[in-house]
This record gives structure tokens, sequence and C-alpha cells, in this order.
């Protein structure tokens, strides 16, 4: 079996889709007998939100808080603190989670005789709404140099420049089947319907929009209710807007939950507003709880879950109020949509997720 490194900036009391799903993979391969080290920039007393198995190794190697600015100084020494990690193994595999972090774990990896995989975490599409990264960097440009890289969907690998694609290989996010099951066209016991989104409060998930928009639509529909489930940058502007629109009453910011599949299940339509996405895990769940789903079309990740008019409807341009409207007036469709996106489980298993992983161990394997 094979030492395996899973590098990425913080789990401490994250619960993104990134932290979910590289601590399902860190216990899936560790119950599957492979050596697994966790290796993240937290601080000693960081705590994760997931639980992780307890034959994986979680190395915290910050001396600064995660996500924020630090010196060519810390940087170095960063580096330093992966590769004492690394000293002594034979041949580890690191992936490292999104090239934005790739430098430090490609440097750490010099000299010794690891081979390095970046598994991308979002679509390239983010460097159309972030100005304050370049596509161009070293990190980007250093992935002409890993064994492998991986993306979500297939889609993803014509946004690669030509010459990095025959080392890419799509491995989807897995999806669980989900025990609490929705029922789009019925409400709840008092009578309400509820439009659900759940993600991190920040301008990609673009929840500001999602309130302007059901304000618009909140006379009009006067049976339902806002839930956002998440916490994050955006709160204290989401509770002004939510003042300043008087919809106290009918917007509820809940918070990071670890309910979330109870509040799933008891919702009725579900929004993704995002402007670009990787895998949407929560939207993805959403669809297992059989809840249609509304998304802007632009929106990559999204795009490639919903089939628009199936298992939901994506919104073009200046199109989100009226899209909701469309399927907030329609029990029936709510329900045979939802019926429609349930089957996404059978397309992106955990088994099937799982083995591609594996498969590409094996074919790390072998030599280059």
């Amino acid at each position: 079996m094979s030492k395996v490194l899973l590098g990425t900036i913080s789990l401490d009391r994250m619960a993104g889709g990134l932290e979910k799903n590289i601590v399902l993979l860190a216990n899936f391969l560790a119950g599957a007998g492979h050596d697994v080290e966790l290796v993240t920039f937290d601080l000693p007393e960081a705590t994760a939100f997931y639980a992780l198995d307890p034959r994986v190794c979680w190395r915290k190697v910050g001396r600064t808080r995660p996500h924020t600015r630090i010196g060519f100084a810390e940087r170095f020494a960063l580096i330093r603190r992966i590769h004492a990690v690394l000293a002594g193994s034979t041949a580890p595999i690191i992936v490292c989670f999104h090239h934005g972090i790739l430098f430090r774990f490609w440097a750490a990896a010099l000299g010794s005789r690891a081979t390095v995989v970046c598994s991308e975490r979002n679509s390239l599409q983010l460097y159309e709404h972030v100005r304050q990264t370049r596509k161009w960097s070293l990190n980007f440009l250093l992935l002409a140099v890993v064994r492998r890289i991986t993306v979500q969907f297939p889609a993803y690998v014509d946004d690669y420049p030509g010459w990095l694609r025959g080392r890419i290989r799509v491995i989807p996010n897995p999806i669980e089947p989900m025990a609490q099951q929705a029922a789009p066209a019925t409400p709840d016991s008092t009578g309400r319907f509820t439009l659900i989104c759940v993600g991190r409060l920040c301008a990609q998930k673009n929840q500001l929009g999602l309130v302007r928009a059901f304000g618009r639509l909140a006379a009009q529909f006067p049976l339902w209710d806002l839930r956002i489930v998440g916490d994050g940058g955006d709160r204290a502007a989401l509770e002004i807007l939510v003042t300043e629109l008087r919809l106290g009453d009918r917007v509820f910011l809940l918070g990071k939950s670890n309910q979330v599949p109870d509040l799933l299940g008891a919702a009725h339509l579900f929004c993704l507003p995002s402007l670009w996405e990787g895998f949407p895990n929560a939207l993805a769940e959403a669809m297992a709880s059989r809840l249609p789903a509304v998304a802007l079309r632009s929106c990559a990740g999204a795009r490639d879950l919903i089939e628009n008019g199936v298992t939901g409807l994506l919104a073009g341009p200046g199109e989100l109020e009226a899209t909701l409207a469309e399927l907030m007036a329609a029990p029936e469709r709510r329900a045979a949509m939802g019926a429609a996106a349930v089957t996404l489980t059978g397309r992106y298993s955990p088994q099937e997720s799982f083995q591609r992983w594996q498969s590409l161990l094996d074919e790390l394997q072998s030599p280059p």
C-alpha cells in the first residue's frame, strides 16, 4: 500500500465541500490500508468539523492563523515543516488540494522521491471573478511538473492548456444517499414553504443576490420563507440587507449547522446563486434529498449537475428572480424535478469516486 499525504490550507472548524471531501478521501484511503497523513497550515489546537478516522495522522504545521497573509520567512518555515513530515517516507504520493498552494508542497518535496499530484477544487472560471489573483502565477505554471492533475467534471479539462490535458484525470466528488427526503410539493405543518441555500457566506456564493431576488418575490409568495445555512464574511452585510428589506420574519440566517440533512429534507426548493463552483457539494446533497434546484446558467459546476428543465432550472443573466418564481408557483413541477434529481446519487456514488482515486494511485505506482 502507498504512503499518501493530503495537503490543504485548513480544516479547523471548516464545514465546506473541500474540507468534507479531503476528510472522506483520507478516511477511505486509511480504511483501504494506505498510510495516510493530512498536512494543513492549521495551528496545533485546530479541530476538524468532520470526523477523521483515527488511523489518519493530522499534521498541523502552521504557526500563524490560516488564510492570513504571511511573510517570506514564515512561508519558508512552512515548507521546512512540510519537508520534515516527508522525512523518512519512502516515495510518498503528495496530493495538494488546489494549485494555489502547490509551490509549498512542491518545494517541500524537492530532493525526495515523492510524487506530486494537484487536485483542483475549483473551476478555472474563478479567475473571471477574482481579480486580485492571477491565473498565470507560479503555482499555476507548476502544474507542468506534477505527475497528475485531477478535476471534477469532464468539461473542466478543456479549460486547461493543451500541454496539460494528458495529465488530467476526472474524479468527481462522492454523493452519498440522503436519509432525509424532501416533499417539494407539500407545505409544512404550518402551511408554509421553504427556499433553502447552503454555503459559505461570501461573494462567490452570492447570497446577497439571492436575498435581493427573494425580497422582490416576498409579497407575491407570502407563504414562502428563505433559510440560508452557513457562515462567513458576508454575514454582517446580509443582516443589514435583511433589515433594510424588512424581511426579518421571512429570511433566516441559520449559521453553520450539523443538521443540514434535516434542513434539506424539510425544504421545498434549493437555490445555489454562486458565481462559480468546483463541485458544488451543497447542490448535490440537495438534489440527493429530492429537492429541485435553481442556479445560474453561467456557474461552472452548477450547470454540470443540473439538467435544465428536468432536475431544476438554470437562470440566465438577470433571471434569478423570475426563475425562482417559476418553480415557487409550481408544486407539481417541483415534485417531478425532485424525483428526477435524486437519481444523481447513482452517477456520483462514493464507490465510483473512491475507485477512481484508487486507480490513480495504482497508476502512479508505475514509472513516469
